[in-house]
């Protein structure tokens, strides 16, 4: 029963973070491009999808000509907290509109613990770019978000050197 419990409680408290993630926010347009030129903190980790902080993924973004926000760390608790990670909100564009909602950047304590995520994002449809022990999960509410993170995911995937999950 117990067990049963846990489960449920990780299932719910995923779908939150999922729906966190992928919420429409029209009221906040993408940021525009910084204008620091700013790179990866280490090539030799960039180029093999190795990124050891939200800033240098999204700075990788950017290097890939993407229009990236300012990542936010989230304090709410969800499976990336309970198992040790930590969770930042963002959003990502190849354009001068608007996103289509809010992305994260999700930093895993191990590889281990993303590999448990994975399944959980796509059993609520979820469409994520991965590489070892981070992911960033692209929003999926509504159609036209779904849409554009479909034609974004591979981009992302690209520039980060990363694989698409959905």
């Amino acid at each position: 029963m117990h067990a049963r419990t846990t489960t449920a409680a990780a299932l719910a408290v995923l779908a939150l973070t999922l729906t966190a993630c992928s919420s429409s926010d029209d009221s906040e347009p993408a940021a525009a491009p910084s204008n620091s030129a700013s790179a990866p903190a280490s090539p030799a980790a960039a180029d093999a999808g190795n990124y050891e902080t939200a800033q240098d993924i999204a700075d990788a973004l950017k290097a890939a000509g993407l229009t990236v926000s300012q990542p936010q760390e989230q304090k709410d608790a969800s499976y990336i907290t309970e198992v040790g990670g930590t969770p930042y909100s963002l959003t990502i564009t190849d354009g001068d509109g608007p996103a289509a909602g809010e992305a994260g950047i999700n930093l895993f304590p191990n590889p281990e613990a993303l590999k448990g995520w994975i399944p959980l994002s796509k059993q609520f449809g979820g469409i994520a770019v991965t590489n070892d022990a981070w992911a960033v999960s692209l929003p999926t509410r509504g159609e036209a978000a779904r849409a554009d993170s479909e034609r974004l995911a591979p981009k992302v995937a690209k520039a980060l050197d990363g694989t698409v999950q959905q």
